[in-house]
């Protein structure tokens, strides 16, 4: 409940700025502070979420520091480590430090993607569309970098590449595999002209078709050639995704395809179709390697991203005073996600927080 608590609250809250003339990005982060303080007491203050919370608690206790400076080289992770070893934090302070980086990167995300009075719709978008809000409390490390590769992306289509570049070198230090997806943004971004409905209908397509082809065997004969995956699937650690699992990512896929269909009349700039580009090419990437566990994370890093056709379309809908046909796409994106929240309630997807075991972390 305490989710559905967070995305109501939260996005009422943000829907105010419609009253506002556009701010800042500094501005907007001021007002948005309710918010902030919200998301951080719940990833922040998150307690035993996922399979890694306890890894990580060891982690910023200066244990298996070696793993992810030396052995890893993601250095910028281990700075934030030493930087909490040195101040004599307590180890959750790691999981605070992180949940607040990337929450203002998320911002500049939304900020760049759409005008202050529709932040609340992304929002909504981000937190119901794809896993992030609640996989990023597990997976610390590599989540931190997909903010970084969204924001990335942001810095492209704003033609900031001196700093885009930087982001690029720095990502690669918080986590590895960032490396191996950072020249796929490059590529995308030279193919960011095209955007007539046929090409992006084909890039969908290519998507939807991967994740039935894409299995262990084909796999068997790209992975060897990273290495930082290999023991992967030699152990075993690479499985196929069930068809329950492939289910809640292909009912997403109609609200796409009509979001190409009207995006001709978004009436968009040239930077926010851009944008619109990247997220098609980020859905379809997620789609097209959902159908193995361990490759499936590398769909991620523009999972951020790929929320902002769907946010578009909502817009759109929104300004045409389409009101039942407005509340049915908000609806389409709470069902989903209201059932992973409410009933099932596994992993990510649970909650706990530190203030409920206060007596053992003292």
């Amino acid at each position: 409940m305490i989710y559905i608590l967070f995305l109501v609250i939260s996005s009422i809250y943000l829907s105010t700025l419609y009253d506002y003339k556009q701010s800042g990005y500094w501005k907007l982060i001021g007002y948005s502070c309710p918010v902030l303080l919200f998301w951080v007491l719940i990833v922040g203050c998150q307690y035993g979420i996922g399979t890694d919370y306890f890894s990580y608690i060891e982690i910023f206790e200066g244990k298996n520091f070696d793993y992810i400076s030396g052995i890893r080289g993601e250095y910028v992770f281990s700075a934030i480590v030493q930087f909490i070893m040195f101040m004599g934090m307590p180890p959750q302070w790691g999981f605070i430090i992180i949940a607040i980086i990337e929450v203002l990167l998320l911002y500049y995300v939304m900020h760049t993607s759409v005008d202050n009075k529709f932040i609340y719709l992304f929002f909504f978008t981000f937190i119901c569309l794809g896993g992030t809000f609640h996989n990023q409390m597990n997976g610390l490390r590599q989540y931190l970098a997909i903010y970084i590769v969204s924001t990335i992306v942001c810095l492209l289509c704003n033609r900031r590449f001196f700093i885009a570049l930087l982001l690029s070198v720095l990502t690669c230090f918080v986590h590895k595999s960032s490396a191996i997806i950072l020249p796929i943004i490059f590529l995308i971004y030279q193919f960011r002209f095209k955007d007539s409905f046929k090409w992006l209908i084909i890039i969908l397509s290519i998507g939807i078709i991967l994740s039935f082809v894409f299995s262990n065997q084909i796999l068997s004969l790209i992975i060897p050639y990273f290495d930082m995956y290999s023991h992967y699937f030699t152990s075993d650690g690479v499985e196929e995704y069930g068809i329950i699992q492939k289910i809640t990512k292909y009912i997403y896929i109609p609200i796409f395809v009509l979001a190409i269909y009207r995006y001709p009349y978004f009436n968009l700039s040239q930077k926010r179709k851009w944008l619109f580009v990247f997220g098609i090419y980020g859905f379809a990437m997620k789609l097209s390697v959902m159908s193995l566990t361990t490759v499936s994370r590398m769909g991620l890093y523009l999972e951020i991203i790929s929320c902002i056709p769907i946010v578009y379309l909502l817009i759109y809908v929104y300004q045409k005073h389409w009101t039942k046909k407005y509340i049915l796409l908000l609806l389409y994106l709470l069902a989903p996600y209201a059932v992973k929240v409410l009933v099932m309630k596994t992993g990510e997807y649970s909650f706990d927080s530190i203030f409920f075991h206060w007596n053992q972390l003292q």
